[in-house]
């Protein structure tokens, strides 16, 4: 069942008095109402709140700092109730109340030091009044309800130590790679040996991508140990004076990086690092991706990188740093030693803890759904059960709990004996794998009876549960069903596969969603055209620009009514433009927002109205995009609609817009401005109404274009927008793609560098064509940030410079050799 908070400021909660006439502030009423209501205004959650569900009630700060957290555990009474205002009421049974610190009071300022608890969703955005927390969020909080003196003798310690007293409360929870790790001490402690280094031969060598977790993946593997690159007599040498030599180790690990007699095809920096770290553990911790997030973004300790460190220097100052915070030492003081393999070992598994538990504070920063095509059983047998328990559920029960199952090959194996396959259900252990662990919260299925039609359209809204006595479905999932009926889809190529992700397949998806009436938003994302709320915490979340900006924009659509939004390329201008509507509007409504990109051969036909020819050839009267959006603005004057030209200055505007140029004027809208168009017919007129809202976006560097035709410049207020490097929602949004923070100011670091020099360069560039932020923001989880950064910078930062100044290569060498 979900777990919830629910918050409730006390200088401006309301209390109904018809109905509690004797509770007059929000202690009152929490400590003496039984069964009391609160408001749901997530609408998104109106559905999922449930009669039974666990609720504990937050009390925000309201003003009087450090008086702000926990007063009361709950349980939700009935189920929501609309009472016709804005917001459904829940009723809600009050269990217990602790309305100060002596009562047992859990405050917001000591849960916020606590590494369990310092990412919650209400800590991290605090203007929400229901937060759904999961199963983990809530057991920790209700273990800290029951005994507040464990918050007590915690809070005062260091912040090393908050997370390993959090890790050794979870140390059986969480997966651990003890057993990897000790084959590869026992690999690598052979190394250790000169003499067996000098007699390895290419098998040897190979075993190193058994135990290096950088060759995971079998294309390094394969790149690195498939075949020999180089003489077995280099391989010998290298790393003999890598492991052996009389230098420095920081000098040797720079030698085999980068010097070509020691360098090897294959091994690169993260490899290196787990190969020293394998070598000694006992001295030198790993240096991947996971331990630079957890030390620096989480345990907040400064290496003290400097620009133009090299990777072997900074690995050297991440080791130097982490003995200065005596963390193996701490480790060993607070959790003890839980192994017998070298200190380091279990250091780096700590760090790993924190690494994933990490992750896990960006919940809000939610992964595009997917989109999931699942039989009902044969011939759609299962679907009246889906529809009528909102669940989906994958079958072969004689599995059992899919958790159980490390992956699918396990699961194959269990299949194929259960079975007595004579061949190997690929397909089948598939799909219990992807219905068990990659299907998640929020993606959407579809549901198909045979190969010929579809019947269901939902939205999951659980995590994989097991029961064995739910029916004759034991492994199943929750879902909203959005749309459900019968329709035929013969005509498209269906997959015969139990589950099917069809995400990647667009065109596939598009015709299916016509069919069944679903709408694209402008975020690319499928749905029923529903509002979601789109406040100030959002844009603060979604825009790297100052919040001053941010109000110049909507006080100009305001007044003006339309806005250009310029600048360099890379700032996210068609970006900002959608979050600039939604905010204007105060939710995300796909059906009140439409986006065109102008072209040199964009025409007044297109975008007004015209002679198109029509499905048989033949010319007809047709109405254009612009034309047919104010006519749908016109039939529901109540709503504001925003219309989006991307790349407007790349048309031809004097002849797109024709007459309608004068219409645009914010003081020229509404029917008493009503024209005759070109193309209308007798006593037909057309006017742009009051609430439609022009958003232009035009790209500042683009040397090719005319300047925008004055007729409409000085119909539009422009905004300018800058590279967003320097503002910290750009550092947390990489810090929520898992980049450690000295990457992250690296990335700061060159970018302003290289801005600057653009900036400087007044005769052929200027601050129009510096570099944006949107170069660096990835749409997935990072898992090579030095990778990741040197593909950035070798195929996208590398050739635009090139442009730049086309005559001054050795510029561009100098500017990016620094930070390659």
């Amino acid at each position: 069942m979900p777990k919830w908070i629910f918050q409730g400021n006390p200088k401006q909660f309301s209390i109904n008095e018809d109905k509690y006439p004797d509770l007059h502030d929000i202690n009152q009423y929490v400590k003496d109402g039984k069964i009391i209501d609160w408001s749901i205004r997530q609408k998104q959650h109106t559905h999922e709140v449930k009669t039974g569900d666990q609720v504990f009630i937050w009390r925000s700060d309201g003003g009087d700092k450090n008086t702000g957290g926990i007063i009361a555990l709950t349980e939700v009474y009935s189920e929501p109730k609309d009472n016709g205002g804005a917001y459904s009421q829940v009723e809600l049974k009050v269990k217990e109340t602790r309305l100060n610190e002596s009562e047992g009071m859990l405050l917001r300022h000591k849960l916020k030091k606590l590494p369990e608890t310092r990412n919650l969703l209400i800590m991290r955005l605090a203007q929400l009044t229901n937060y759904k927390i999961t199963d983990d969020e809530f057991a920790t909080l209700l273990r800290f309800w029951a005994d507040p003196e464990l918050v007590e003798k915690r809070v005062d310690k260091s912040l090393i130590e908050r997370y390993l007293l959090y890790y050794n409360d979870e140390y059986d929870n969480f997966s651990k790679e003890f057993e990897y790790l000790e084959d590869s001490y026992r690999y690598f402690q052979k190394f250790r040996d000169p003499k067996y280094i000098k007699s390895m031969e290419w098998e040897d060598f190979q075993q190193i991508g058994e135990h290096v977790n950088a060759y995971r993946m079998p294309l390094a593997k394969g790149r690195a140990f498939g075949k020999m690159n180089a003489s077995i007599e280099k391989y010998r040498a290298s790393f003999l004076n890598l492991i052996h030599g009389s230098d420095p180790l920081e000098y040797r690990m720079e030698q085999f990086l980068n010097n070509d007699q020691h360098k090897l095809f294959g091994i690169g920096a993260s490899a290196l690092s787990e190969i020293i770290g394998n070598v000694y553990p006992e001295d030198y911790c790993f240096y991947n991706q996971r331990d630079r997030v957890a030390v620096e973004n989480e345990l907040e300790i400064e290496p003290d990188y400097q620009r133009g460190d090299t990777f072997s220097s900074k690995f050297i100052k991440f080791q130097k740093a982490i003995k200065e915070h005596d963390i193996a030492a701490t480790y060993e003081n607070v959790v003890g030693r839980k192994t017998n393999l070298p200190i380091y070992y279990e250091v780096d598994q700590f760090f790993s803890f924190i690494f994933d538990k990490f992750k896990d504070k960006h919940a809000i920063e939610k992964e595009a759904p997917k989109y999931w095509l699942l039989a009902a059983g044969e011939n759609g047998k299962y679907w009246d059960y889906f529809r009528d328990n909102e669940q989906i559920s994958i079958g072969w029960n004689e599995l059992g709990d899919l958790r159980n199952y490390k992956d699918k090959k396990e699961i194959a194996q269990s299949l194929k004996e259960k079975h007595d396959y004579d061949h190997h259900p690929r397909n089948d252990a598939l799909a219990n794998e992807q219905f068990v662990r990659e299907i998640k919260e929020g993606d959407y299925v579809l549901i198909k009876a045979g190969t010929s039609q579809l019947v269901g359209f939902g939205q999951i809204t659980s995590p994989y549960q097991y029961s064995p006595g739910n029916g004759a479905q034991h492994s199943f999932r929750d879902v909203e069903w959005i749309r459900h009926g019968e329709w035929d889809v013969s005509d498209l190529p269906f997959h015969q596969k139990t589950l099917t992700d069809v995400t990647p397949y667009e065109d596939f998806l598009q015709k299916v969603m016509q069919k069944i009436e679903i709408i694209k938003d402008l975020e690319g994302e499928y749905g029923v055209n529903e509002s979601k709320p789109y406040t100030t915490e959002h844009i603060k979340r979604d825009l790297f620009m100052d919040l001053k900006k941010v109000e110049d924009a909507i006080e100009s659509l305001d007044y003006k009514k339309n806005i250009i939004l310029q600048g360099p390329p890379g700032v996210g201008k068609t970006f900002v433009a959608k979050r600039l509507a939604y905010y204007h509007l105060g939710s995300k409504s796909p059906n009140n927002i439409d986006m065109i990109q102008f072209h040199q051969s964009y025409s007044y036909e297109e975008f007004i109205r015209g002679f198109k020819p029509n499905t048989e050839g033949h010319f007809v009267l047709q109405d254009g995009l612009f034309y047919k959006f104010c006519r749908k603005a016109q039939e529901q004057p109540e709503e504001n609609f925003y219309f989006i030209i991307d790349e407007i200055n790349r048309g031809n505007l004097s002849k797109i817009f024709g007459e309608v140029m004068m219409l645009v004027e914010a003081d020229k809208r509404g029917k008493e401005f009503e024209i005759q168009t070109t193309y209308s017919k007798e006593g037909e007129h057309f006017y742009i109404p009051e609430n439609v809202y022009v958003i232009g976006t035009m790209n500042t560097a683009d040397r090719s274009l005319a300047m925008v035709d004055y007729a409409l410049r000085r119909r539009f207020a422009f905004i300018e927008l800058e590279p967003g490097f320097n503002t910290e929602s750009f550092k947390e949004y990489l810090q929520t793609k898992g980049i450690s923070q000295g990457f992250i100011d690296t990335i700061d670091s060159l970018m302003k560098e290289i801005n600057t020099e653009i900036v400087n360069d007044k005769v052929n560039l200027g601050k129009g064509f510096e570099i944006g932020h949107s170069y660096f923001t990835p749409d997935h989880d990072i898992e090579d940030e030095q990778g990741w950064f040197e593909r950035v910078l070798r195929l996208e930062i590398k050739p635009l410079l090139q442009e730049y100044w086309f005559d001054q290569e050795d510029k561009v060498h100098e500017l990016l050799s620094r930070y390659q």
